[in-house]
């Protein structure tokens, strides 16, 4: 459990639901609540916050106290981080009840625990110089202020005409000494009583004792005696002292929290506190050697956890994960389409990337399909694999990729065809007719036999209809029309087609002057960009020196490069610029 740092619940009264409580209205029956709302609040009792617990006895207290009797109400602690000066006078003293339980059951515990000065604020607002006033204290932990409640205590004593402290220490544990000796002392130098109580039955126990206790109107108060004159103390040998690293993270494995955070170090032989901070992240601090306690919660939610660091020479770090049991639910159909995307509906933390996916049910946690992050709203879209099977589909968590629920779902497989001839003429166009799912992207190919799903010469997405146009290749040979699923190029169908040889025919004069232009007739397949080409002998199918497309019709002109030689005259095939057919022509130097 978290060290708690100061709890702190002040009582300002004289007596709880007794008869004798409501014949007394002195001023001496003034009640000032002064309650704590440190971040030690968060520390638990039987897996109860301490907050909780504490506005709860208030809450019964405030419904017990007679109507007469005056209230107010102070709280630290509530407004800033690390601040010591974060005392506030919420309800002044005579003030309405319904007022001080609103403002309690609001309070969110973050700050630090000026005990000594809250119980200062609380007797001044009593006029304890000019009225009896009694002020009930109950603390889970020690002053964190620098202040020093035993002297502050005997100074209030001296200075009032009857004030009397009454202490509880609740929730104290055994290494809690140094807490039990401040609330001792602050009882002792005013004439209270002190009381110890581990739970919230005992806390109301103590309540119930001190609101019998006598006041200073009805007993003899004894001269203190005198004290003695202490001997200095010894000055302390030096200590060695170390680097300590402190960091927590979000879940175990996740990844380490920036900020937000309470850490209290404690001496791990005397339970003395080393060092608490507020408001931070990762830290570093000076610690003597040795191995001490150390305990961290996070403000937002109250998670904590606890460690030891082993600081055995100049420098160590710890780690500790605040793991929080995080829910979350999962409602999908029973089955699915392979390639077809489903309705998820989710709850759970909705955090950042955590992420719904789908992936084989005897794979890793880790490995899926695909997925959807859950900032994509609710309900969402889930892509299933393309692949028949059994799978689940989980809600990750991304901090550490914890899947915090998971719901199986049948994977079923989808049918395809694809119509097309025996044969075709290689560079035609066809029209393909085919079933299928038409999934985003699909489409249809034509590709080699054999080879991979995605290895096509030529494709059309099936969004461009039904039937749909299908460019053949330009090389003749065996070749296969697919229907190809998108995700991951599964190939659903397949049927063989045999693309033929085309041929084309060049007439025109054999030789030319150069840059004059010559008439060129051609037959061939003429099919789109198709052209003839006047270029060098040898060169490649593109590397042309002028051409005119087929579009233009047959005989089509071509100019005659500057450069007297010997080239050639050429029908192209735009798709791969195969060429056709081909004739030389000799270009002579002009006279």
């Amino acid at each position: 459990m978290l060290r708690p740092i100061a709890m702190g619940l002040l009582l300002g009264l004289t007596g709880l639901s007794l008869p004798a409580l409501a014949q007394d209205t002195s001023a001496a029956g003034d009640t000032i609540l002064v309650f704590d709302a440190s971040g030690s609040m968060w520390g638990q009792i039987d897996g109860v916050p301490k907050i909780t617990i504490a506005r709860d006895v208030v809450k019964e207290l405030l419904d017990d106290l007679p109507p007469e009797r005056r209230l107010g109400l102070v709280a630290y602690g509530h407004r800033r981080k690390g601040d010591c000066k974060d005392i506030q006078t919420l309800v002044p003293v005579g003030g309405d009840r319904a007022a001080i339980a609103k403002a309690i059951a609001g309070m969110n515990p973050v700050g630090k625990t000026p005990m000594t000065a809250a119980v200062q604020q609380a007797a001044e607002a009593l006029k304890f110089t000019e009225n009896e006033a009694t002020v009930i204290l109950v603390s889970d932990g020690q002053e964190t202020c620098n202040a020093d409640p035993c002297a502050a205590a005997e100074k209030l004593a001296t200075m009032g005409i009857g004030l009397t402290v009454h202490t509880v220490g609740f929730g104290l544990g055994e290494e809690e000494a140094g807490a039990k000796g401040e609330l001792k002392c602050m009882a002792d130098a005013t004439g209270g009583r002190f009381f110890v109580a581990d739970d919230a039955k005992e806390l109301k126990d103590a309540l119930a004792q001190i609101s019998v206790a006598p006041s200073k109107k009805s007993k003899t108060a004894e001269p203190a005696p005198a004290k003695a004159e202490p001997a200095p103390a010894p000055e302390p040998a030096a200590i060695p002292t170390g680097k300590a690293s402190l960091e927590a993270t979000d879940q175990q494995g996740g990844p380490v929290i920036r900020q937000d955070l309470v850490w209290t170090v404690r001496h791990g032989a005397t339970g003395e506190v080393l060092h608490e901070s507020d408001a931070t992240g990762k830290l570093e601090v000076e610690l003597p050697r040795g191995v001490h306690d150390v305990s961290v919660v996070r403000g937002s939610d109250g998670a904590t956890a606890e460690g030891e660091i082993k600081l055995t020479g100049d420098r160590a770090s710890l780690s500790l994960p605040l793991v929080v049991e995080l829910k979350a639910t999962l409602k999908v159909p029973a089955t699915a389409a392979a390639g077809s995307k489903v309705r998820v509906i989710w709850t759970g933390p909705g955090e950042g990337n955590d992420y719904i996916s789908v992936g084989p049910a005897d794979a890793g946690n880790s490995k899926h399909a695909n997925y959807t992050r859950t900032k994509d709203g609710n309900p969402l879209q889930l892509l299933m694999p393309p692949t028949a099977g059994t799978y689940e589909v989980r809600y990750v968590s991304a901090k550490n990729h914890d899947v915090l629920t998971r719901e199986s779902i049948d994977v079923t497989e989808v049918g395809a065809s694809v119509e097309v001839p025996a044969k075709a003429p290689a560079g035609s166009t066809l029209r393909v007719a085919w079933t299928g799912p038409d999934y985003a992207n699909d489409y249809i190919s034509v590709a080699k036999v054999g080879s991979a799903g995605r290895s096509e010469v030529n494709y059309t997405r099936t969004s461009a209809g039904n039937p749909l146009k299908l460019l053949m290749p330009a090389e003749p040979g065996p070749y296969e029309v697919r229907y190809v699923q998108s995700q991951s190029h599964k190939i659903l169908a397949s049927q063989p087609i045999e693309t033929t040889k085309v041929s084309a025919t060049l007439d025109a004069p054999d030789s030319g002057v150069s840059g004059t232009r010559i008439k060129v007739s051609w037959t061939g397949p003429d099919y789109a960009n198709d052209y003839v080409s006047i270029a060098k002998v040898g060169s490649a199918g593109r590397s042309e020196v002028g051409y005119q497309r087929t579009s233009r019709g047959s005989p089509l002109e071509l100019t005659l490069p500057d450069d007297p030689g010997t080239y050639e005259l050429r029908y192209v095939q735009n798709q791969t610029h195969r060429i056709l057919a081909s004739k030389p022509v000799t270009v002579t130097a002009a006279p």
